[in-house]
């Protein structure tokens, strides 16, 4: 038997009352009312799928950003090497300061630490060295004089542990020698390279047998020499580093010495590791775009996709577009060789029937062309980070905050009037000015930070110039992507944060449909019960009065 509880009690359709189906009755009327949940839950189906696409967009421009933060220096990007022909004699680094070119280098000798070791010997590292009276051990180093006390009884382990676990000490490392068995020595060693660098037992030490006189000097403190291309001449003139890493001698190398002797020192970009960046660079940008248009795309029969006009991602298009198309910050199109990704050979598909339609494009060999030919001005392009310059005679671009000033085109004017400048701007806006002939840029401006230096206050009047500061697409791109993505304020976020919204708004829906089904499913089974119920009665009344009938006739035959 085909039974159902119902809410409301234990009423069952049993179908002997009218052999009316009530139950399929009713959940076919049901089945109507639940259209209206079914095209709620398409609704918020679509809509989540929409969220799922500023997800999908904003992981994308994160692993971009993640990517471009790689590459977003000059220094990063621009690999230069320095290959020593002979690595045995030094090694090298380059950054992209670095010029382009070969050096003979000549190493006379290596910088050194100076080492004292005691012609004093012990038999053990142990026995009383004090003669039984406390003792002092002074030295001094680096500008340093340290005095220590050791007590009555104190042993040569006493005397180094003294010297190295010293708070104060300055530099200098004690150690125990042993050269044969029973023969002990101190040995007392400076820790920094250097000519300057020595120790002195001094005049005070009291410790028998430890006093100035009885250490032998068994390494001399000495600077490293040598020469670059012949320079300084003669055979008794060097150039002289405390150290054996040398930076400072050619801007943007680092030297590594490690044994006298004469070398070639070839410095040179490194090209296909600038070609590789450039290529990561177009294709990581072209998966976003590809990921837009995946989310925008209208087919030929022309339904869009699940994004389709939204405003939101017609923003981010428009942006990074914009971006990869026109000029870079700070850049002049008169002056600097490149100044766009276009002159470089990236330009943007524009071909409606390129499968790459609206990506990034390379021209091989208009790339390796500029990269081989003008290869700073190259990298520039696109990873200049705040590289200032001037057109003007007068004044010269000095310095700026990073983070604080803005890369940009700016015009300066100032006048100089009895040796000093009397007034000053930047763009328009007033600058600050100082009596050594700096004009600094206020805040609140997008020059704010950046000082520039008029050298030459001699000649009154008044003078006009502009100030470049650069930068480059990997950066520009970069801080875009940031904006773009932050989690409080990015436009995707947003829309996403809506879109929940929106969702929750749907679900209560969805809740009150349910609950208002349930409600009519409860009172349609009640009904029908009473009606089946109804019917049954009428049913068993009727074969009552047949019964009845049928019982009359008998009696009157």
């Amino acid at each position: 038997m085909d039974t159902e509880a119902l809410i409301s009690g234990s009423i069952n359709f049993t179908g002997l009352g009218s052999g009316t189906d009530f139950k399929t009755m009713i959940e076919q009327l049901i089945n109507l009312e639940k259209r209206q949940t079914a095209r709620l839950e398409l609704w918020k189906k679509e809509w989540e799928q929409k969220q799922e696409g500023f997800r999908e967009l904003n992981s994308k421009m994160l692993t971009l950003r993640t990517n471009l933060q790689r590459i977003n220096t000059m220094a990063k990007f621009m690999v230069k090497d320095a290959d020593s022909v002979n690595d045995n004699v030094l090694t090298a680094t380059a950054t992209d300061k670095a010029q382009v070119g070969s050096h003979v280098l000549e190493v006379h000798q290596l910088a050194q630490n100076h080492i004292l070791t005691s012609t004093t010997t012990k038999a053990s590292t142990t026995e009383d060295i004090t003669d039984g009276s406390a003792r002092v051990f002074s030295y001094s180093y680096n500008g340093k004089t340290r005095m220590l006390n050791l007590p009555s009884g104190g042993s040569l382990e006493g005397l180094r542990n003294l010297i190295n676990t010293d708070p104060e000490n300055p530099g200098v490392r004690a150690s125990i020698i042993k050269s044969a068995d029973g023969v002990h020595h101190l040995q007392l060693r400076g820790m920094d390279l250097g000519a300057n660098k020595t120790i002195t037992i001094n005049d005070t030490t009291t410790v028998p047998g430890f006093e100035n006189a009885s250490f032998s000097e068994t390494q001399a403190a000495q600077n490293s020499k040598l020469k670059i291309d012949g320079f300084p001449p003669g055979e008794e003139n060097w150039i002289e580093r405390s150290t054996n890493t040398i930076s400072d001698l050619l801007d943007g190398v680092t030297l590594n010495l490690r044994q006298a002797g004469t070398t070639t020192l070839n410095i040179a970009v490194n090209n296909e590791k600038v070609l590789e960046n450039v290529r990561e660079f177009v294709d990581q940008v072209n998966e976003v775009r590809a990921q837009i248009t995946k989310l925008t795309k209208v087919d030929q029969s022309g339904n869009g996709s699940i994004l389709t006009g939204n405003y939101a991602i017609q923003m981010i298009d428009s942006r990074l577009k914009s971006i990869t198309s026109v000029k870079s910050i700070g850049f002049d199109v008169n002056n600097d060789v490149f100044s766009s990704l276009g002159m470089i050979g990236i330009t943007t598909d524009a071909d409606q029937g390129s499968p790459m339609f609206g990506m990034l494009k390379l021209d091989e060999e208009v790339l390796e062309h500029s990269l081989r030919n003008r290869p700073d001005a190259f990298a520039r392009v696109f990873a200049a980070d705040y590289i200032g310059s001037s057109d003007s005679q007068d004044f010269r671009y000095y310095t700026s905050i990073d983070g604080v000033t803005k890369g940009g085109e700016y015009n300066v004017k100032y006048t100089v009037s009895g040796g000093t400048i009397s007034n000053a701007t930047i763009n328009g806006n007033p600058a600050s000015y100082s009596g050594n002939g700096e004009i600094t840029g206020m805040s609140g401006k997008p020059e704010a930070g950046m000082v520039i230096k008029v050298d030459d206050l001699s000649m009154d009047g008044t003078y006009t110039g502009k100030v470049f500061l650069k930068y480059g697409k990997i950066p520009e791109l970069a801080d875009a992507l940031k904006d773009l993505t932050d989690i409080s304020t990015g436009p995707l976020k947003i829309l996403e944060e809506n879109y929940d919204d929106i969702t929750d708004g749907i679900d209560r829906k969805i809740e009150f449909e349910q609950r208002r089904i349930t409600r009519m499913e409860r009172d349609l089974r009640a009904r029908f019960a009473r009606l089946e119920t109804l019917l049954g009665y009428y049913d068993q009344l009727g074969v009552s009065i047949r019964s009845q009938l049928g019982q009359l006739s008998s009696d009157t035959k």
